[in-house]
């Protein structure tokens, strides 16, 4: 019941209680003249007289006692009325002392049906808001620790390597041309391993703040993923990656940049390339229409990755295997997912029953003409 009703059938309660001990008042007053003039025998006017008077005497008495009883019953209900708002004011101080301290995980249990339920739910949505928001903060922090780690690793590895070469060359080491050029070499490499793991990085700071601009224009995903194919086939081949797409005759037109979409295979197949266990590794790209969606998956023959690194492979510099920081940056994949969530997709890894790891996208399909 709604306070507006209980402070309604509250005012009706305390006008009949109000009304009864009137009436209580006068009932008693009628009884007790009543009595008395039957018990006294009064006839003579002056008789009535005295009852008159008697009558002035008791009305004063019988009117405090109805104001007596009116003010405590007015009392009770009076607090019984106040209890049903204080409580529930309560229950929301507390629960803001509760968020005050931190503990965003409290929720408010009230089940009265009235004007506090709907504050109350929308003081849960805050709580519930203010917690996975917290928890993204946190996550967030995490992922910027492991991104500084990762930075610093990444960039002190072929540093030491540059330093250690320059001292070589410095001290004499180097004696010979051969040597020498060994060695500038070496360090011309390991420079510009520098300048992809910046550039990468600086690619995907712009992705995480969506200020990279994106230039998507519709073209047909089968006909664009066979083009890629045949491009990068040969390239792949000499990494020892052989890729392969399964045949498919159908036109399915997207809506994303057609630059940053090669990215995203590059980048796929860069990392199956850098993993591969066998020396001659094998990747497939099948594509198929799930709803209003193109499903494009990536399935290699590589150590695939445990349950737990799954959802993980798309964070910067994350690695499955910690020990193989010398095969890659780490941000490919997670360049990836940006860029594949800018284009309004989905992207995810799953393990394969035969062995493997695959890379499943879902875009859009574009219906309207270009």
């Amino acid at each position: 019941m709604t306070i507006k009703r209980q402070l309604f059938f509250f005012s009706i309660r305390m006008l009949l209680v109000a009304i009864g001990s009137l009436l209580a008042a006068y009932l008693v007053i009628g009884v007790v003249v009543s009595v008395v003039f039957r018990m006294g025998g009064f006839r003579e006017s002056a008789d009535i007289e005295s009852l008159r008077s008697f009558y002035w005497i008791i009305s004063p008495v019988s009117f405090a006692v109805f104001i007596v009883f009116f003010s405590v019953i007015n009392r009770i209900l009076s607090r019984l009325m106040t209890m049903k708002i204080i409580k529930p004011l309560d229950i929301l101080s507390d629960g803001v002392k509760q968020i005050q301290e931190n503990n965003f995980a409290y929720r408010i249990d009230y089940s009265s049906n009235d004007e506090f339920r709907p504050v109350c739910e929308a003081f849960n949505h805050m709580a519930s808001q203010l917690e996975a928001s917290t928890q993204r903060r946190l996550k967030d922090e995490a992922n910027r620790r492991e991104l500084l780690a990762g930075i610093s690793h990444d960039l002190r590895t072929p540093l030491t390597a540059i330093n250690g070469y320059l001292d070589g060359l410095e001290s004499g080491v180097a004696c010979t041309p051969e040597m020498r050029e060994k060695y500038f070499n070496t360090i011309k490499n390991k420079t510009e391993s520098m300048k992809h793991i910046i550039e990468q990085l600086y690619l995907f700071s712009k992705l995480d703040m969506d200020e990279f601009p994106l230039s998507p224009r519709r073209f047909d995903i089968t006909r664009a993923l066979s083009d890629m194919i045949e491009e990068l086939a040969d390239e792949y081949a000499m990494k020892g990656l052989i890729v392969t797409a399964a045949e498919s005759s159908e036109n399915i037109f997207v809506h994303v940049d057609a630059a940053q979409f090669r990215r995203v295979l590059v980048n796929i197949l860069e990392n199956s390339a850098r993993y591969k266990e066998k020396e001659t590794g094998r990747v497939e790209i099948s594509v198929r229409v799930d709803s209003c969606f193109v499903q494009i998956k990536f399935t290699d023959d590589g150590p695939g990755a445990s349950p737990e690194a799954l959802p993980n492979l798309f964070n910067a510099f994350y690695r499955a295997d910690p020990s193989r920081h010398t095969k890659g940056s780490g941000l490919g994949l997670a360049i990836s997912a940006k860029i594949i969530e800018r284009s309004g997709g989905t992207i995810h890894a799953e393990n394969v029953d035969s062995g493997g790891l695959a890379i499943v996208i879902r875009l859009p399909i574009e219906t309207g003409e270009s």
